[in-house]
């Protein structure tokens, strides 16, 4: 068997693809055509059993395959409704009806949000703490987009590696945001992401185990080098009129150095609120370190955009006049890229599967052996005939026999080869069990979190009125707030000498009272100078950016979102025109009282189902508050979850590092799952579970409950025998300490 390559791919795929293209490419109906690839990449499997003697599984069962499906594509159990309608239906295509289903609804996006978040490192804070969560919000909020549109991968793609200009009107640029200022790093994860290719180690040296040279690295980064986040458009163009190119003065209106030092710190405070969340592509050379060892250049020697020949078998450079970013986004998502195809197609079957083609999935070397090549050949194809339609591509995997067979439940050794005699066993993701145990309270669990949308929302809407407001105000405008924000930080750092001094002796003197005087003077300095950039800068740039949307000359009006928050402030009465925060917290006030008035509907539309009485109403508001506030989906809640959250207890990434989840059980969360406070939530008696658990008559009814709604599948006779005197023995707690038992089994925590 000949080891992986561009050139043995390309081939492979020409020669053991003959026959079955007629099959695939055949004139029949969508729902044929998918069953027919399906079955074309089944005869492949079995065709490397075979091969290998081994026996494909059996058929799984529809309990199996429901629960594994709807955890597999919106990442959650199913319903006890969805559950028992499943398995009552009679349709013989009633599982592809069910793939189907799942693939257009609000949970697949849900779920394989968290799939790319890993991926891409997707932090709710990318970079510089809370300064960035506009940026992080938007970049989620563009991923989530993409997958909601059902957007191509290879588009997806294309447009982070050519993403520039605001956050809040595109969010991709949270790509080059997620490594602020650090093109070289960036680099290595998109290769490693795209590519499926480890390439770090070439950033200091040669490659020690692979071919990339240190050269070869620097010529790839040189595409991308030029585009680095910025504070705001106007540090680009505002030095020279601001300023002055010299700190010597200009013959007119011209400042010294010392006053340019005071303006420039002023306009670091003025941009402050705007840091992280402004992206730029220019032509920046990339130079090679200074102490490169290699005798092909020398040291501190301009590097010439070029894809390595080792990628593409002849090197590739920008045409001339071409912007050097569209040249690599255009050899990334080439179909003809040796890899871009190849490691997408087998990263998805791997989410589906457990286990890849190739593995591991992202360190591919020229020596790589996939498992079965004509079956990775053949999946390289199909991504590339639904021209990267990822939902079309995961249609086919879903309704493979390969996929809807009993499950691989040993061990696959390091390095060992795996041949797909069914999907592999494995431990739920952290998101994956938050969102399945949420799913027992919530009866809509796929719906997206209406508060923390609307905080994302008010979060960009702060974001684009204070760079409209920046950006409305001339070069001399601007200069004139500047120098009021100057002087205020001189009389500040004048005050705050003052005030260390007095603290120092209110020490010795033990003066409490003083202590506490001068340290909030000096902590009050931040917020003081926070509310004068505001109350001047911002407010002087808000009243021109109101000017300019009075008179329909805003060209972002076209925006129906802004056009709508705007009348808000557009109808103020002459005269009394609403202040910067006014105007802010009057559209954010329309938009909370419009999301309050849905809770409300909701709120009494349950009160009246549920026939809430006087005694019941504290823990009927206790379920309101798990509804909006706490019973959300992962891709939902902050990212990565703060420490201590469930999320981060059992696993879910730091978003540190590509895929950094961890799959292993810990101490921690047996600790939590005993003592957490997850199962009074769940015994709430107003949720999904509970209310199920109140119609069951008798215990065996009700371990019948409890295992549809977890497992899926009807309780065996020994497991009814086994718990009905558990909840028979007490009222109170006999129901919650099976819940309990059962969520804590292997058959809960692993998808089969």
């Amino acid at each position: 068997m000949k080891p992986f390559s561009s050139s043995s791919s390309r081939l492979g795929r020409l020669l053991t693809l003959a026959g079955l293209l007629s099959l695939i490419s055949a004139p029949v109906s969508a729902a044929e055509k998918v069953q027919d690839r399906a079955k074309a990449l089944d005869a492949l499997v079995d065709k490397k059993l075979a091969a290998e003697k081994l026996q494909a599984n059996p058929r799984a069962s529809d309990e199996v395959f429901l629960r594994r499906v709807y955890l597999d594509i919106v990442g959650r159990i199913p319903t006890l409704k969805e559950t028992t309608s499943f398995l009552s239906s009679q349709a013989p295509d009633k599982r592809a009806q069910l793939i189907d289903q799942l693939l257009n609804s609000d949970g697949y996006s849900q779920n394989f949000f968290n799939y790319w978040a890993d991926l891409l490192r997707l932090k709710s804070t990318p970079v510089g703490g809370n300064q960035s969560l506009a940026g992080g919000t938007a970049y989620a909020n563009y991923v989530k987009q993409c997958l909601t549109e059902n957007k191509p991968y290879d588009a997806m793609v294309r447009e982070l590696l050519t993403a520039n200009g605001k956050t809040y009107e595109n969010g991709a640029v949270g790509f080059y945001l997620r490594d602020y200022n650090m093109q070289l790093d960036n680099m290595a994860v998109t290769t490693q992401v795209f590519l499926g290719t480890q390439m770090v180690c070439a950033q200091c040296h040669n490659h020690p185990f692979d071919k990339w040279t240190q050269m070869d690295y620097y010529e790839m980064a040189a595409y991308t080098y030029g585009v680095r986040s910025t504070n705001n458009a106007r540090t680009l163009d505002s030095g020279a009129s601001m300023y002055g190119k010299s700190g010597k003065k200009r013959k007119k209106g011209g400042v010294d150095a010392e006053s340019r030092k005071e303006l420039g710190r002023a306009m670091t405070e003025i941009l402050r609120p705007l840091r992280f969340n402004y992206v730029v592509s220019d032509d920046r050379a990339l130079h090679l370190p200074h102490d490169y060892a290699y005798d092909d250049a020398k040291p501190k020697s301009v590097v010439e955009p070029t894809i390595p020949a080792s990628f593409s078998q002849h090197g590739t450079t920008s045409k001339e006049g071409q912007n050097p970013v569209v040249a690599y986004a255009d050899w990334m998502t080439a179909p003809e890229n040796p890899r871009f195809t190849l490691v997408i197609a087998n990263r998805l079957w791997k989410k589906v599967m457990g286990y890849g083609v190739i593995e591991p999935v992202d360190q591919l070397t020229d020596s790589t052996v996939p498992s079965n090549p004509e079956l990775m050949a053949a999946l390289e194809h199909l991504m590339q005939d639904v021209n990267y339609d990822m939902k079309a591509y995961l249609r086919v995997l879903l309704n493979t026999d390969t996929y809807q067979r009993e499950a691989y439940n040993k061990d696959i050794g390091m390095g060992d080869p795996f041949y797909f005699t069914g999907p592999v066993v494995r431990r739920m993701s952290a998101e994956q069990i938050w969102d399945s145990m949420n799913t027992l309270i919530h009866p809509n669990p796929d719906i997206p979190n209406r508060e923390a949308k609307l905080a994302g929302e008010n979060l960009l809407t702060r974001v684009r009125w204070m760079d409209q407001a920046l950006n409305a105000l001339s070069n001399e405008e601007l200069t004139v707030g500047a120098r009021k924000i100057a002087d205020l930080q001189k009389d500040l750092a004048d005050q705050v000498r003052k005030a260390q001094v007095d603290l120092v002796k209110a020490q010795e003197a033990k003066d409490e009272e003083g202590i506490r005087k001068a340290k909030k003077i000096v902590s009050r300095q931040r917020a003081t100078i926070n509310e004068a950039v505001e109350d001047i800068v911002f407010q002087m740039g808000y009243e021109k950016f109101i000017e300019l949307a009075k008179a329909g000359k805003l060209k972002e009006q076209a925006d129906p979102d802004l056009a709508r928050d705007l009348q808000t402030v557009l109808k103020a009465p002459k005269g009394n025109q609403m202040v910067f925060d006014q105007a802010l917290n009057a559209v954010q006030r329309i938009r909370r009282d419009r999301l309050r008035a849905a809770e409300e509907r909701l709120a009494d539309r349950l009160r009246a189902e549920f026939n809430v009485t006087k005694e019941t109403n504290r823990d009927f508001n206790r379920y309101l508050y798990l509804l909006e506030h706490y019973a959300m989906r992962a891709a939902d809640v902050r990212s990565p979850a703060p420490v201590g959250h469930f999320l981060r207890e059992f696993g879910q990434s730091d978003r540190e590092l590509v895929e950094n989840a961890n799959p292993d059980a810990t101490v921690g969360q047996a600790l939590m799952l005993m003592n957490g406070d997850y199962l009074e939530d769940l015994l709430n008696p107003f949720t999904v579970i509970s209310r199920a658990l109140a119609r069951a008559e008798t215990p065996a009814q009700a371990v019948d409950t409890l295992y549809l709604s977890l497992m899926s599948r009807h309780a065996t006779p020994e497991e009814t025998k086994l718990l009905s005197p558990v909840i028979a023995a007490n009222a109170k707690t006999g129901k919650a300490e099976a819940l309990w038992a059962l969520l804590n089994t292997r058959e809960f925590l692993f998808v089969d």
